[in-house]
């Protein structure tokens, strides 16, 4: 969820499955827009098996926190979900599974009770304890802590370790997302006796880290390359990397990027932004391209609901029918994306995925509809009204997008406008309430934290959300995710959470526009590494290595 607003400005800067999709090496092709091709959408590639020296991997921008409590945005996500393990671990299809933790057990409605593994050492070959455990958990809800996560451990009134492999619970409502948001940065395990000792240094380049992970800090220094190297006291003796050293380097500039995949400089990278060389980097023998499937949304928020011409729901939808997905795939992500029938895509199905599978269905496929949408537009006395869309040229996705929803705008009788500001500025419409005052909206690629839609839904819909950029209110909805939230049975769940769906995507607070892939470039060398989101919050390195 993007509920750190600085992180939520810096990936809203940058970035920027359908069908079915199967585990291990297995492909499932997905359907395709007109003219696309075909979508071959694998979650892992082949496991490695021969040992590698060295790899480099490219991200963005450079690394600027390893601290869990502070790690929001892609190149911290990526880089920390190597070194450090939650107690429990996301999949590359989006379930749960135990970690750290064996599992999680609700013996009343008010108590929650995590079973912890044994055997499991910190990189100092210190053993990890319930105290550990406590102490990260409390770190992540301190509000005076500086941390990302309290919004989402607000249940929580106290932590306690009951037992040698035990950590207690007391919640003031029950909570059933719990395992879920323990499954990525908030269940993140430090080491009690390094965090104290480093105090505010923890988790920057003087500071450090200590985590448990396969993966252990190596060199790191401030605006140079961050390098990860293999933890040979991994307590996990099954699951060794095969690879000795990951240096990680912040590449923001897309020739370049493109010049050092293609010249094996960088062995890897995850796509984060649509890079318009796709074509010629999936050309090349030098590397492999694989699409798989993500959490990610790429949509248009609504700055204000109580006034400007999107304020009436007509008016948004009438926009929505005028935005041509289709084309807007072939041109940004050539392909390697799909229409979004609402914000809750398909990679986010990490449960009862034939209820969601059959919501989405039922939704049907966006269509380009313009009458339609002039007579909503008319309906609502909204013809010849101006519509302000907040973008910046300096970055081609959000001049793509922007110019996309001006033609769509004009073409249905509204006038249009762009305010164009800085990559830099850009960030002030998801931080500063004034600056979007002074639009109608803004573009965003977004994600849910674990494979849930509620769990995106929550962030603008649910009162004082930390996605609450427009003011959205609908009590249907607020009370359909807070009933999920605290509802045990997960077929229930869905749906309810299927229910607040419908509502959203009537509504429009967020315009789904297309529903990304994951996209990973890899040395054609190389093998092993996760095709899903899994790569933001797990071990997505664990079984990279060489080709046989």
């Amino acid at each position: 969820m993007r509920h750190r607003a600085a992180a939520v400005a810096a990936i809203a800067l940058i970035l920027t499955t359908a069908g079915c999709y199967k585990s291990s090496d297995d492909k499932a092709a997905g359907a395709a827009p007109d003219g696309a091709g075909r979508r071959e959408l694998v979650t892992t590639t082949p496991p490695g098996v021969g040992k590698v020296d060295k790899v480099t991997w490219a991200l963005y921008r450079g690394t600027t926190s390893i601290d869990p409590i502070t790690t929001g945005d892609y190149p911290e996500i990526t880089v920390t979900s190597l070194m450090c393990e939650s107690l429990f671990r996301q999949a590359p299809d989006g379930s749960v599974e135990p970690g750290l933790a064996t599992g999680i057990d609700y013996p009343d409605a008010g108590t929650a009770v995590v079973k912890l593994r044994g055997g499991v050492r910190f990189w100092d070959g210190t053993p990890m304890t319930a105290e550990d455990v406590a102490f990260s958990i409390e770190r992540n809800r301190d509000p005076e802590g500086g941390g990302y996560w309290v919004p989402v451990l607000d249940r929580i009134t106290s932590v306690r370790a009951t037992g040698p492999l035990e950590v207690t619970l007391k919640l003031s409502k029950p909570d059933y997302w719990l395992r879920d948001v323990l499954s990525y940065m908030p269940g993140m395990v430090v080491a009690k006796h390094y965090v104290q000792a480093k105090g505010k240094d923890y988790g920057t380049v003087n500071g450090g880290a200590m985590c448990t992970g396969s993966f252990k800090l190596g060199q790191w220094r401030t605006g140079d390359v961050l390098s990860v190297v293999r933890n040979d006291g991994y307590w996990n003796r099954a699951e060794l990397p095969l690879v000795r050293q990951i240096d990680f380097k912040g590449i923001p500039d897309e020739a370049t990027l493109t010049a050092a995949l293609l010249t094996g400089e960088v062995d890897g990278a995850y796509l984060e932004l649509p890079l318009s060389t796709i074509d010629q980097i999936r050309a090349s023998a030098a590397v492999k391209v694989y699409q798989g499937p993500s959490y990610l949304i790429d949509a248009f928020i609504v700055s204000d609901m109580k006034k400007g011409p999107l304020a009436d729901a007509r008016v948004r939808r009438a926009l929505s029918l005028a935005v041509d997905r289709d084309a807007y795939i072939r041109t940004l992500y050539k392909g390697a994306a799909q229409p979004a029938r609402a914000l809750g895509s398909p990679g986010t199905w990490g449960y009862e995925k034939d209820t969601f599978q059959k919501a989405w269905d039922g939704l049907g496929a966006p269509k380009v509809d313009l009458d339609a949408a002039r007579k909503l537009v008319q309906e609502a006395g909204a013809t010849g009204r101006t519509v302000t869309f907040g973008m910046s040229n300096e970055l081609n996705k959000l001049a793509t997008e922007a110019n996309l929803y001006k033609a769509a705008a004009e073409k249905i009788g509204l006038k249009a406008e762009l305010k164009a500001v800085s990559v830099d500025a850009y960030s002030s419409f998801f931080l500063d309430r004034q600056a979007r005052a002074q639009v109608d909206g803004f573009f965003t690629t977004n994600y849910p934290n674990w494979a849930d839609p509620a769990a995106l839904y929550a962030t603008f819909s649910l009162p004082g959300g930390p996605q609450d950029y427009g003011g959205y209110r609908d009590p249907r909805v607020a009370g359909l995710l807070e009933r999920a939230r605290g509802t045990q049975e997960p077929a229930k769940r869905a749906e309810l959470a299927v229910q607040a769906q419908q509502a959203v995507t009537e509504d429009l607070p967020w315009i789904p526009n297309v529903a990304p892939d994951t996209v990973l470039v890899l040395n054609s060398k190389l093998t092993g590494a996760t095709v899903s989101s899994q790569h933001l919050f797990a071990p997505w390195a664990a079984k990279l290595g060489a080709v046989g």
